[in-house]
């Protein structure tokens, strides 16, 4: 699926048509696919020209290569913009621009990293020093041998396009109207809404983003009452964020600890409260999310955005966690005192709280520290406290 958006002539149209196919973020398979098949089509239908309007800082598709040589040996003539400021152009993407027939840049913009090829890989393709170089360039003016136009906009790049011939076209991009200039019938597609759904998790913030989020409302449906929209939304961010991990250049000990550090706060939630473990798990996450992938410079994540994700995550678990457990494990202490007296049985490990089955019933209860009270133990409640009931070992009473 394709949005188009269609820009109509001022005046009399005639037919004449550009193609603008506008992609952003990292190139995985799905968008070098899609502006190899817009380029096509563009032929197809009889278009002028074809323009790329690219901001990308990684590719993540050895396609890529099938792409540089489309650009290279097009159908009809293809201009590719790194625009507008401030895009950058870096790995795969520095070489679509090197190889494009006409190159564009607005002013402010950056080109270069351009080793390797595929971020996270050894790939070079047709790397070539005398254009590009493993440092960035700057865009303040054209570049010999690599950038050949500076414009701010699309519409400030036709004005210069206008009469320029390119692989042996003549182009018309601009006309004279009765109120004055107008580009010719410009149409703009972009990927359609499912691929867009999908490439939000090629960025690795938003990957690590997903993952957590999708992992943490798996949990807290655990905790509600019955599934509902919480499962909905972890399935769903479950996959979108398998989408990123299947294609990220990924530092895979980094999603280990990811998973490792969400562990270590239920665990604590389990026991009743924030306490160490969250903390110890908060540090981790936050490890882990910053070291998500390995393919710097091209892909590094933003440290703020991290600690952003891991700071809501851990006020999620004591806000909203326990606030589930209270609503689903609780009832008003009136009436529950015809559990004293009750035996049960510990079905988490105490520390000192926990929960225990009473009467095919499952509550919250507390225990003196030194009960040392595992999964499985028989107990016996020997008194309510609020929203607690308290228990001790079955022995310690029967004696």
């Amino acid at each position: 699926m394709v949005g188009v958006i269609t820009l109509p002539v001022l005046g009399q149209d005639d037919g004449a048509r550009l193609d603008v196919i506008e992609i952003t973020g990292h190139l995985d398979s799905s968008a070098l696919d899609f502006v190899a098949d817009r380029i096509r089509n563009a032929a197809d239908v009889g278009s002028t020209a074809a323009i790329v309007q690219l901001d990308s800082s990684a590719t993540l598709s050895d396609e890529i290569e099938v792409l540089i040589e489309l650009i290279s040996n097009p159908p009809l003539p293809v201009i590719v913009w790194v625009g507008p400021d401030p895009a950058v152009a870096y790995g795969g993407a520095a070489h679509l621009v090197a190889a494009a027939q006409v190159a564009a840049a607005s002013s402010g913009v950056e080109i270069g990293h351009a080793l390797p090829l595929v971020a996270g890989t050894d790939a070079v393709g047709s790397y070539d020093d005398s254009l590009l170089s493993d440092d960035v360039v700057f865009v303040t003016e054209p570049i010999e041998g690599l950038i050949d136009i500076v414009a701010p906009s699309i519409s400030n790049l036709l004005v210069e396009l206008d009469g320029m011939t390119v692989g042996g076209v003549t182009l018309e991009t601009v006309r004279d109207t009765d109120d004055g200039t107008a580009a010719v019938r410009t149409v703009f597609s972009e990927p359609g809404l499912w691929v867009r759904t999908l490439r939000t998790a090629v960025g690795v913030e938003a990957a690590f983003f997903f993952l957590v989020i999708g992992l943490t409302v798996a949990v807290f449906e655990f905790y509600a009452i019955g599934p509902g929209i919480a499962a909905l939304v972890s399935a769903t961010c479950l996959m979108v964020s398998g989408y990123g991990l299947a294609v990220l250049p990924l530092t895979w000990w980094a999603v280990v600890l990811t998973f490792f550090g969400l562990w270590l706060m239920t665990v604590d939630f389990q026991r009743g409260g924030a306490g160490p473990l969250t903390l110890y798990g908060a540090i981790i996450l936050y490890y882990a999310g910053f070291n998500f992938t390995d393919a710097g410079p091209q892909i590094v994540p933003s440290r703020w955005v991290v600690l952003i994700i891991v700071l809501a995550i851990v006020a999620f678990y004591v806000l909203a966690m326990s606030t589930v457990a209270r609503s689903r494990f609780s009832t008003p202490a009136i009436g529950r005192e015809h559990l004293i007296g009750r035996v049960g049985a510990a079905i988490t490990d105490f520390g000192p709280n926990g929960h225990v089955e009473v009467d095919g019933a499952r509550w919250q209860a507390a225990a003196h520290r030194e009960a040392g009270l595992v999964v499985g133990d028989p107990v016996t409640v020997v008194g309510v406290d609020g929203l607690f009931l308290e228990v001790e070992p079955l022995e310690v009473r029967s004696t």
